[in-house]
């Protein structure tokens, strides 16, 4: 069953990611970038129920074990208790942890052993964590675009979007410079889908040496929303 439920599950170095669930639809969206070949493969979501992430050395361990805790209800404190102990090297580790059950109680930690810039910021249904960033300004900068965002009511994968673009703008993976990532992802899953075949699903690996990653996958984004609005 598990193996059904592992969305993306590569070994990857991360840098600033984003989870949020949509209170009024039960969406649930992960979205990522960093100055890696491929960032996807950081988290994963069981829809209807929760997502997390685990990012810097992203302990695959960590995240079957968050995921099986997600499908059996558990909190995120009980979850981040759980892949906090030492066999998941947890100080190499940057967990998010957002569950429908416990929305206003999301969780995150940042490993010791975390490059800096690294940090976080969650509100309700909201957490946002980084690491190997330009500055540890960018993960307020992050929380209030998507605040704004919620408010005006937008949709769950414009939330993310406009999140990564925030995250880029005020900074990005320092190893990038001003191309500021080169690999970037937005997953949105709603209750009822498959976790091998998220409703959104979009991702962007690195194409080039220059290529902004999160302006690769705006495109593929605008692509996405046009070719959905001509199947209507």
């Amino acid at each position: 069953m598990l193996s059904l439920l592992l969305a993306f599950t590569m070994n990857v170095k991360a840098t600033w990611s984003i989870i949020v669930i949509d209170p009024r639809t039960k969406k649930i969206g992960i979205a990522g970038a960093s100055c890696t070949f491929s960032v996807y493969g950081i988290g994963g979501i069981i829809p209807g129920k929760g997502a997390i992430v685990v990012q810097a050395m992203s302990n695959k361990a960590a995240r079957n074990k968050g995921l099986q805790m997600i499908l059996a209800d558990a909190s995120p404190q009980e979850i981040l208790e759980a892949i906090r102990k030492p066999e998941f090297d947890p100080e190499q580790q940057q967990y998010g942890i957002v569950c429908l059950n416990a929305m206003d109680k999301p969780q995150t930690y940042t490993g010791t052993e975390t490059n800096a810039a690294n940090g976080s910021a969650t509100s309700k249904g909201i957490s946002i964590q980084g690491n190997t960033l330009n500055n540890n300004k960018v993960f307020n900068k992050i929380l209030q675009v998507v605040i704004k965002a919620q408010k005006a009511s937008m949709s769950i994968q414009d939330v993310l979007m406009l999140a990564l673009e925030a995250g880029a703008e005020y900074g990005g993976d320092k190893r990038c410079g001003d191309r500021k990532a080169s690999s970037a992802f937005l997953t949105v899953a709603k209750p009822g889908d498959d976790p091998q075949h998220p409703g959104i699903n979009l991702i962007y690996n690195q194409q080039d040496e220059t290529t902004n990653a999160v302006k690769g996958l705006r495109k593929k984004f605008e692509d996405w929303k046009r070719q959905e609005q001509g199947s209507k």
